[in-house]
Order: structure tokens, then C-alpha cells, then sequence
């Protein structure tokens, strides 16, 4: 049996989730732990802990290794696309961590790189790995609840806890990292939208900045959105409300509907209400041992990845659309012709 070495860029949040992952799975090899200065005591703990073969705080270092195989971006998102073009010419399949960049504009340039070089690229949208969101996806693709009406999702992460910890300044980045709580929150759902109902092709949105007032974004943002098939559906994201942590689904159809785990199908005699699916929902349902099982599949069978670069790119198109409507105050189309 073959082992992947893999090397994980950062030691943020995300890139420990990845790293345990990586650590458990029988056909992956932790072989490289990469950070910052700042975070090289972490990168030392952790390799230690889950058995990395080294360490480095310089990116090169891991392009140039010709022994690793997989590099996952757990990076500031303005960084992914120098570093997965480097990658992928570099002759390395890599999981960008969600979104697969901040503009339209920088998911082409991947794109273009995952073509050109023939190399796996996969985009971490882990809920597309969830029990739940798996099983409505199923309901959708049988046509157990028939062609959607109407669909909406929610992002709701209060952000303010988060904001003055270490390695979260980049959040505040405005000018180079966008608008965070679009790119970087709306994108769950959106893609989620996506993937079970069909293409975005056109949004209309507003935003505020009420509950984080010195963030430089909207801290709240709603938008109505047309699909390819006809359907409309909602999205709302906020990243300062005081709820608790919440990502919402729901799929309205002409044969049934779905909101979370709760189930209902249209033309049952005396059914006058919704099932319930023996799904627990999970706050924050980070799947990384699915994702890294799902992935290693794919490169060994050279079969594409359930949300592969042109998937990423089309969530942060829908995106992009989002911010240019609330700025312009018009409705705005979704680039799709990645």
C-alpha cells in the first residue's frame, strides 16, 4: 500500500483539524508541517505530537521537496493562489482550504493551473461531507422532494470572540482579504446551495455593519438568489449577532421539503407534518477524515474531486456577485465560465 507524504501549510484552527486527519489515516504520512516565525513552538508541538517527519517556515522548502505528494493550503486566504499555482506547476495535487481565493479573477488562475498541469485540486467545503447535508443531497438527486422552489441557507458565527486572537489579524484585512464574512463565511451555504440545488446565476443583496462597527466589512449581509433551473432562494450570513453558531439549510420542492432534519413529502395520507431524520446536527461538522479519505481516493482512482477548482471558483463567483450588489445597489450577474 502506497503512503502519501502530505504537508500542511499553517497552524491555524482549520490546519490542526487536517492535521489530526492526516495523522489517523492509513494511506497518509504527515511529512511536513509548515508556519509562520510567530507560530514555529506550535509546528514543533504538533510534530511531535502526530509523528511529522520536519518542520519549516519557508514555503519554498515544501515546493521543493520532491518527496511530498499532497500540500494543503491552511493559509490566509489572499495567499492561496501564488501558493497553489506554485504547487500544482510544482507537480503536487493540494486541498485549498475554503475559499479557493478571494476574486473571480484569482480562481481562474488556479483553474488554469489545475488544467494546465493535469494535477488534483480539491477545495475544503466540508460540509459537502456532512450526514445531513449528504442525505438531503440524496433526497434532492432521487427526486424524492422534486424540483426545487425555493432554497435557502444560513451562516450565523458570532466573529467577535475570534477577532483579537493571534493569526486573526489578517481578518481585518480588508483590501487584501475582501470581505471576509462573504468570502470566507457565505461560501458554506452558497456552496451547499449549489451543489444540491443547482447554479447561482444572479443575486441581489444588501449589507450592514452593525454589530462589529470598527470591522472593515459587512458584519451582515442578506441576498436573494436566482438559480439556473428557476428556483429562487435566500442566504443570509451574520458574523456578529449574539446566537449561537448555526449553518442552515433548507430545499422547498414540488414533491416535499427539508429544513435541517426535519422531513416532510407532499401526497402520504394523514401526514400532516414534518419527520424527523435520525441525523444529529452538529455544530461546526468539521469532516476532515472524509475529506482526506475522499480525496486519496480520488488520486489513486484519477477521478475528480466532489468539489473540485472549477467548483471552488464558481462559490466565490457567487460571492464576488454578492459584493458587487450590495455596492451598486443593483442586481448583479454570477460569473459561471470558469
Amino acid at each position: 500500500m502506497s503512503l502519501y507524504n502530505i504537508a500542511v501549510i499553517g497552524t491555524g484552527y482549520i490546519g490542526h483539524e487536517h492535521i489530526k486527519a492526516i495523522a489517523a489515516h492509513p494511506k497518509a504520512q504527515l511529512h511536513t508541517i509548515c508556519s509562520t516565525p510567530r507560530s514555529q513552538a506550535i509546528a514543533q508541538e504538533w510534530m511531535t505530537t502526530f509523528g511529522a517527519n520536519q518542520i519549516t517556515t519557508t514555503y519554498q522548502d515544501v515546493i521543493d521537496n520532491e518527496s511530498i505528494d499532497i500540500i494543503y493550503l491552511c493559509t490566509p486566504n489572499s495567499q492561496h493562489v501564488d501558493q497553489a499555482v506554485a504547487a500544482l506547476q510544482a507537480g503536487k495535487h493540494i486541498l485549498v482550504e475554503k475559499p479557493l481565493a478571494v476574486t473571480v479573477a484569482e480562481c481562474q488562475k488556479i483553474v488554469d493551473a489545475a488544467r494546465n498541469t493535469g494535477n488534483k485540486v480539491m477545495v475544503g467545503h466540508g460540509a459537502r461531507f456532512s450526514k445531513l447535508f449528504e442525505t438531503i443531497h440524496h433526497l434532492v438527486h432521487t427526486d424524492t422532494l422534486g424540483d426545487a422552489c425555493f432554497v435557502e441557507g444560513d451562516y450565523i458565527h458570532d466573529l467577535k470572540p475570534f477577532l483579537p486572537l493571534p493569526g486573526h489579524d489578517w481578518w481585518m484585512d480588508a483590501e487584501n482579504e475582501g470581505q471576509l464574512p462573504i468570502i470566507g463565511g457565505a461560501c458554506h451555504p452558497l456552496d451547499l446551495m449549489r451543489w444540491i440545488a443547482g447554479e447561482i446565476i444572479e443575486v441581489s443583496a444588501y449589507g450592514i455593519n452593525k454589530n462589529i462597527p470598527n470591522a472593515p466589512w459587512y458584519d451582515t449581509v442578506i441576498t436573494n438568489l436566482k438559480f439556473a433551473s428557476g428556483a429562487i432562494g435566500k442566504c443570509l450570513v451574520s458574523c456578529g449577532a449574539e446566537i449561537p453558531y448555526n449553518l442552515n439549510f433548507s430545499y422547498h420542492g414540488t414533491k416535499g421539503s427539508v429544513a435541517q432534519n426535519k422531513l416532510f413529502i407532499g401526497g402520504i395520507p394523514h401526514v400532516q407534518d414534518f419527520y424527523e431524520l435520525p441525523i444529529d446536527i452538529i455544530s461546526e461538522d468539521h469532516t476532515c477524515p472524509q475529506v482526506i479519505d475522499h480525496f486519496i481516493t480520488c488520486i489513486e482512482n484519477d477521478q475528480t474531486p466532489r468539489i473540485n477548482a472549477v467548483d471552488g471558483a464558481r462559490s466565490v463567483a457567487v460571492c464576488a456577485a454578492i459584493i458587487q450588489s450590495i455596492e451598486t445597489g443593483k442586481p448583479a450577474p454570477v460569473f459561471l465560465d470558469f
